[in-house]
């Protein structure tokens, strides 16, 4: 099972373009880079139903945070806030943009895994993303063909 999971975030990572434990080029040695002793622990993600269950806080951060530039969008566009905290109740479900992007994370995953995966050389086709069809806005543009 072990295995399976490694293999499963791995490919999510990749699917996502998440690099965990990886340093954007350029940071290693930053101020504002902690040594992994220093960071605080994150708690244990709830209500994961389109990732895999064991995904650690830290990593579903990393995420959160590739889906928001790919969608261009904050992090209440999907989820919802506590009427009495004024907080994001990150695992409620009453926003429903929520099950949208749920959906539309497992169907990334399908292209990459069921579709892309049997063409054999990926030179010509990287990792689909919510990047490659949103480029960066909530709502992906309309195709318009060049007129010919």
């Amino acid at each position: 099972m072990k295995g399976r999971t490694i293999w499963v975030c791995a490919v999510l990572c990749s699917l996502f373009g998440v690099a965990i434990g990886a340093v954007p080029q350029g940071q290693a040695g930053s101020v504002d880079a902690q040594p992994p002793q220093q960071q605080a622990a994150k708690p244990k993600p709830t209500n994961i139903k389109a990732l895999p269950s064991d995904i650690s806080g830290g990593d579903l951060d990393k995420l959160m945070h590739q889906f928001k530039l790919q969608l261009g969008v904050p992090c209440e566009y999907c989820h919802a806030e506590n009427a009495q905290t004024g907080d994001l109740d990150y695992a409620s479900d009453a926003n429903p943009v929520k099950e949208t992007a749920r959906f539309m994370i497992r169907m990334t995953s399908d292209i990459n895994t069921k579709y892309l995966a049997q063409l054999g050389s990926r030179r010509y086709s990287p990792p689909f993303n919510c990047g490659s069809c949103h480029q960066g806005q909530p709502e992906p543009a309309e195709f318009v063909p060049k007129p010919r």
